[in-house]
């Protein structure tokens, strides 16, 4: 007797399972954004030119640029740096290390912001030093900084790390041997290498980054033309009522973020493609 074929059901079950993933992420993820550029369209373009021009909302997203613009580099600096030192010289230190830098993942903003507050503010364990030389880190900008660097401080070793030991250190071993010094090894191979993993790591980075809300409503005291981040002026506006001003505000996040996602899809099929050569 003939076995009956299974790949219609196969096919078929693959269909469901896809339309299943389908239906559950345009509920969970796409309803939601249509109904917030919904909003924010419908009045008419008068009004959103209008909303678009709103000083606080203005200074809030400079504000919100202006802290992703240092956050960020430092840590694509600490996250390559730290892979490379967990990769290429591993020991029980590194180990801790590697466990510790998984801790901002593990812990709710809110007390990662709380935990901050306590350490440096100007009755903190270092605020109060700090506070003696005249430099204030709670409720200012530099907070912000570091608030944001906490939260998005994993993301860009993440990547990293599983490529760099992927590669292996065989073309660096080689290029030393031929006399090229540790400066040209790291800027010509080694990052070269982990190119696309970096790029991945900064887009997340970023991401989180500009959409933080609930460390940086802890640390910065959310004053308004001072520590107000886009996130922190958009939850405000909804809270006393301004929906229509708190609709334009998450439009305008919600593009930048998807700009970010563009770019976030680019490095992921450039990395996968990049993995799929070493492994062929």
């Amino acid at each position: 007797m003939k076995r009956r074929s299974t790949r219609p059901r196969a096919a078929a079950g693959t269909l469901s399972v896809r339309i299943i993933v389908l239906i559950y992420v345009g509920v969970l993820v796409g309803a939601p954004i249509v109904f917030v550029f919904q909003q924010t369209f419908a009045p008419g373009w008068h009004a959103l030119l209008s909303a678009i021009q709103d000083p606080q909302m203005d200074f809030a997203l400079g504000l919100t640029a202006k802290v992703a613009a240092v956050a960020v580099p430092l840590n694509v600096i600490f996250g390559v740096g730290a892979s490379l030192w967990i990769v290429r010289h591993p020991s029980r230190f590194t180990r801790v290390l590697d466990t510790l830098i998984d801790i901002p993942l593990a812990v709710s903003p809110i007390i990662i912001g709380l935990m901050l507050e306590l350490t440096y503010a100007s009755n903190g364990w270092f605020g109060s030093s700090l506070a003696k030389l005249g430099w204030q880190i709670i409720f200012s900008f530099w907070g912000l900084v570091l608030c944001s660097a906490f939260v998005s401080l994993p993301l860009v070793s993440r990547q990293v790390v599983p490529l760099l030991r992927e590669v292996g250190t065989h073309q660096e071993q080689t290029a030393a041997t031929l006399g090229a010094g540790p400066v040209r090894i790291f800027f010509t191979i080694t990052m070269r290498s982990i190119s696309w993993a970096t790029a991945y790591g900064v887009t997340l980075t970023l991401a989180r980054v500009i959409g933080e809300y609930g460390a940086v409503l802890i640390v910065s005291g959310n004053i308004a033309f001072v520590t107000q981040t886009l996130t922190l002026d958009i939850g405000e506006n909804f809270d006393s009522q301004n929906s229509y001003q708190g609709f334009v505000g998450a439009s305008v996040l919600m593009a930048v973020s998807l700009v970010v996602l563009i770019f976030l899809g680019i490095a992921r099929n450039r990395e996968r493609r990049r993995s799929g050569y070493h492994a062929a």
